[in-house]
C-alpha cells in the first residue's frame, strides 16, 4: 500500500475514533480507565506517571464542562482529500 493511502487510511481512523468519543464520552473514559489499569499491572508501576497523564488528557478531551465540540472536525480528511486538486479546494482562498 502507498504512503499516502497508509496516512489516509490512519486519518480516517483518528477521525472516526474522534467522532466516537465525541459521541460517548463515558464509555470511552472508562475504555481508558480498563486500558491504563491493564498497562499499569503489565508493566508493574514503572510507568505510571506517563500513564496517569495519558488519562488525564483523555478526561480532558471527553468531560470539559461548557465545551461542545471537543475535538475540531477536519473539514477534508481520508482519501477524498487526495483527490481535490488545489483549485477545487473551497477551505482555502
Amino acid at each position: 500500500m502507498p504512503l499516502m493511502r497508509r496516512v489516509a487510511a490512519i486519518g480516517a481512523a483518528v477521525a472516526a475514533a474522534r467522532r466516537f468519543a465525541r459521541q460517548n464520552p463515558e464509555t470511552v473514559n472508562r475504555y481508558a480507565d480498563q486500558a491504563a489499569a491493564f498497562v499499569n499491572s503489565r508493566t508493574g508501576g514503572k510507568y505510571q506517571k506517563q500513564i496517569d497523564s495519558a488519562v488525564r488528557q483523555v478526561r480532558k478531551q471527553t468531560s470539559v464542562p461548557g465545551r461542545t465540540v471537543p475535538f475540531p472536525e477536519p473539514q477534508y480528511y481520508g482519501p477524498q482529500s487526495a483527490t481535490r486538486y488545489p483549485s477545487q479546494r473551497t477551505d482555502r482562498p
